[in-house]
């Protein structure tokens, strides 16, 4: 059986973790934090490092501090259910050859479904946007807040330490460069068996007018990396910052956001 352990970036966010770890406890799997707070979160073995940059700089501490297989990198305001590992498992010998596993975390409503089919074409597809219920099935990416993976597939190309802060979508940019790597356009499974609940905490990520500007910035730049090839990147990036700024979906931007977000870029 192949080992696994718990990976959790974090930074001031001690109450958040104080919620979550009663879950991961109950898996009795190693849990390896790394804190960028002034003063870490008191569980032994804890990384501090105060001066990384970003999640994504995190995330790479933790995947060269582990040794285990299989790691599962979660976000310290999701819950986990108390068969996780065990059903993990299960998951991992019935697609053994994928290079992670994951489960569906949200599930978007019919309406908003239909907005991100304008622009699921190209370097834009992603099947997150696009899941009605929990489900198996292969797919191109896994959410961030919770998905297991490959520890030497992930060491191989890591997350974009470059990109600072909360880095809006670096988990859709390492599962395309994952993609890229293995030679696979969907790698990866969703499994209906596995149960997590991403809580949302904490009120930055909820201000439309941030996240508004935050999409927009994600998208141009996500753009210009993986759609150079494609001839339609443009036209499909333009109908994404219109999705964007009609505001829909759990975590709803502003159209004043994602309009500064793109003139930033322009001007």
């Amino acid at each position: 059986m192949r080992t696994v352990e718990f990976l959790v970036p974090t930074r001031n966010r001690h109450e958040s973790l104080a919620r979550s770890l009663p879950s991961w406890r109950a898996g009795a799997v190693p849990v390896l934090l790394c804190d960028q707070s002034v003063v870490p979160y008191p569980l032994p073995g804890t990384l501090h490092y105060p001066d990384l940059n970003g999640l994504p700089a995190a995330r790479n501490v933790l995947l060269r501090a582990c040794t285990a297989d299989i790691v599962v990198f979660l976000d310290d305001d999701t819950d986990l259910a108390a068969d996780f590992i065990q059903k993990l498992h299960r998951c991992i010998a019935r697609w053994p050859d994928a290079a992670g596993w994951g489960p569906v975390l949200e599930v978007r409503s019919r309406a908003v479904r239909r907005l991100h089919r304008l622009v699921h074409l190209g370097c834009f597809h992603d099947p997150r946007r696009l899941t009605g219920a929990r489900i198996d099935g292969s797919t191109s990416a896994l959410f961030g807040a919770c998905f297991a993976v490959r520890r030497d597939l992930a060491l191989a190309i890591e997350f974009d330490a470059r990109r600072p802060g909360y880095a809006l979508g670096e988990d859709r940019d390492f599962c395309q460069r994952l993609a890229d790597h293995v030679g696979d356009a969907r790698p990866f499974r969703f499994c209906r068996e596995l149960r997590a609940r991403h809580r949302c905490d904490g009120a930055n990520r909820a201000d439309p007018l941030k996240r508004g500007f935050a999409k927009a910035e994600f998208l141009i730049w996500f753009a210009r990396r993986h759609g150079g090839r494609d001839p339609a990147t443009i036209a499909h990036l333009l109908l994404a910052l219109v999705v964007a700024a009609m505001g829909q979906g759990r975590e709803a931007a502003s159209a004043i956001g994602v309009w500064r977000g793109l003139k930033k870029w322009l001007f």
